[in-house]
């Protein structure tokens, strides 16, 4: 049975509660919760046949290893991040646009794709912080707790909550979290909505 999107959601939503262990150190918990999410993200793309695209991958993390300290390299790490978590969204949204059969590997497909919006958010205003410090405010100026706020900032503007005490302040930061907004939103009117109304007429059939 192919379980590989129930693999990538797992791998996607245990950061919420890797991140709640407590630790001194930022980076076992995020380069932990980055493991299981490359993983993930491998694993579906080598069932999917894709990779030579996993090329910038390998030099990310390589990169991430041994050049973290340096501003250029992190940005840059983030933004080829962005684009592992772009070739994944790709591949889960012609999942969730062609599979026509309800099952339970299409909802935890529809799930990982509302989260992989979060997810391309956080990496996208990162790069944007790092490579212009400033953008935001309301964050940390330590990049540990940087990281943690624009991952914290992110799933918040997609959830549409907006506490008010991380605020876009450059134009680029504004119109990014604008993007993000809104492809979160599209995503939930068409996409989950969709899924949710197949799944009810499936359960409906199955009862007559």
């Amino acid at each position: 049975m192919r379980t590989q999107y129930a693999f990538l959601f797992i791998a996607l939503f245990s950061a919420f509660f890797i991140n709640l262990l407590p630790t001194s150190n930022y980076f076992s918990n995020s380069m932990l919760s980055s493991i299981f999410q490359v993983i993930a993200g491998v694993n579906l793309l080598v069932r999917k046949n894709k990779i030579l695209p996993l090329i910038p991958i390998v030099i990310g993390v390589i990169i991430e290893l041994f050049f973290n300290d340096n501003p250029t390299a992190a940005s840059f790490v983030k933004i080829l991040y962005l684009y592992f978590f772009i070739l994944i969204a790709i591949v889960v949204l012609r999942q969730v646009i062609f599979t026509r059969k309800v099952c339970s590997e299409l909802v935890f497909a529809a799930l990982s794709g509302f989260l992989l919006i979060g997810y391309m958010g956080f990496f996208l205003f990162s790069s944007i912080e790092i490579y212009s410090p400033g953008s935001f405010k309301g964050v940390s100026s330590e990049i540990p707790f940087l990281m943690n706020d624009l991952f914290y900032y992110s799933f918040i503007s997609i959830l549409t909550v907006g506490y008010g005490d991380i605020v876009a302040v450059s134009w680029p930061a504004r119109n990014a979290t604008i993007l993000i907004v809104l492809i979160g939103y599209i995503y939930s009117l068409v996409f989950i909505a969709r899924i949710v109304s197949d799944f009810s007429s499936y359960s409906l059939e199955r009862k007559k």
